[in-house]
């Protein structure tokens, strides 16, 4: 009797894409009429109407076209997953439905972004700003300074009060990737007046008080509470959960410890340590 190597037998179901697979084909898709839309706003009424008045128009208005037709574009195809941005801990499995949101979300937002002559043309314009804050579902008011390359995710996630100014190259992380395959999600909170320092790092769920201030290069943890006019001065951080007071100066090149509360002026390169309150100068 003659024999054969075995093979497996694939089913039906075997056989099927899985989810994953059809959601990243999904955002395939997504990225291609993101960056495909704007092209063909821009494109057809030249090859539509091929006349040199038509052309130099097109010529003339093609950037801000491609820009807030792409703007659109990824706006619209976000708004559906905009539910799924919401504080919480969640699998990083596209099996999980919040996560699943959070990932078409996310590939829109980052689409428009990483694209920056488009992404800085809406910045530039101010109708498009709030067109584009809008339709990702950011919820606040629109008097405050971001730039290019500040970066910013779950709009609907952030708050900036009046005036509110996040530096060039500043860095709100919304959201934390965990080694246990699990990501973190938290709101962050800017009040009136704040200022968020170039090269500055705030990590989900922080709250800037009112005036307060955000040196450079300073690196802000979870879940911080920075007070009302108070000053955290350049290369600085402030570990996860710690306090700083109203109007309290934490200097240059300093260290406020986990869950420490400082009350009274850190000098520079001063150091609290974790879970300690500090009470006096020095």
């Amino acid at each position: 009797m003659s024999t054969y190597p075995l093979e497996p037998v694939m089913n039906a179901r075997d056989a099927a894409p899985s989810s994953a697979a059809r959601v990243r084909a999904l955002g395939a898709l997504f990225v291609v009429a993101i960056y495909g839309v704007p092209a063909a706003l821009v494109a057809v009424p030249g090859l539509l109407v091929p006349s040199t008045a038509v052309w130099l128009a097109t010529a003339l208005a093609g950037p801000v076209v491609y820009a807030a037709g792409m703007m659109v574009t990824a706006g619209l195809l976000a708004r559906p997953f905009v539910g799924g941005i919401v504080p919480g801990r969640f699998e990083r499995s596209l099996d999980d439905p919040t996560y699943r949101k959070r990932y078409f979300y996310g590939l829109c937002w980052t689409t428009l972004y990483y694209c920056k002559p488009a992404y800085s043309v809406c910045l530039a314009i101010p109708a498009l700003r709030t067109a584009m804050f809008r339709l990702f579902g950011y919820r606040g008011q629109m008097d405050f300074v971001i730039y290019p390359d500040t970066w910013i995710r779950d709009l609907p996630l952030l708050d900036f009060g009046r005036g509110a100014y996040i530096a060039n190259r500043a860095t709100l992380g919304t959201n934390m990737a965990l080694s246990n395959g699990k990501s973190l999600v938290d709101r962050i909170t800017i009040g009136d007046g704040a200022t968020v320092g170039h090269l500055a790092a705030v990590a989900l769920g922080t709250r800037i008080g009112n005036g307060a201030e955000i040196g450079v290069g300073t690196a802000v943890g979870v879940g911080v509470r920075i007070g009302a006019n108070a000053l955290v001065n350049g290369t600085s951080t402030v570990n996860h959960y710690a306090r700083v007071a109203d109007d309290v100066v934490v200097d240059t090149s300093s260290y406020v410890g986990l869950r420490a509360t400082v009350t009274h002026d850190l000098p520079a390169r001063g150091e609290v340590h974790a879970r300690t309150r500090v009470r006096s100068a020095g």
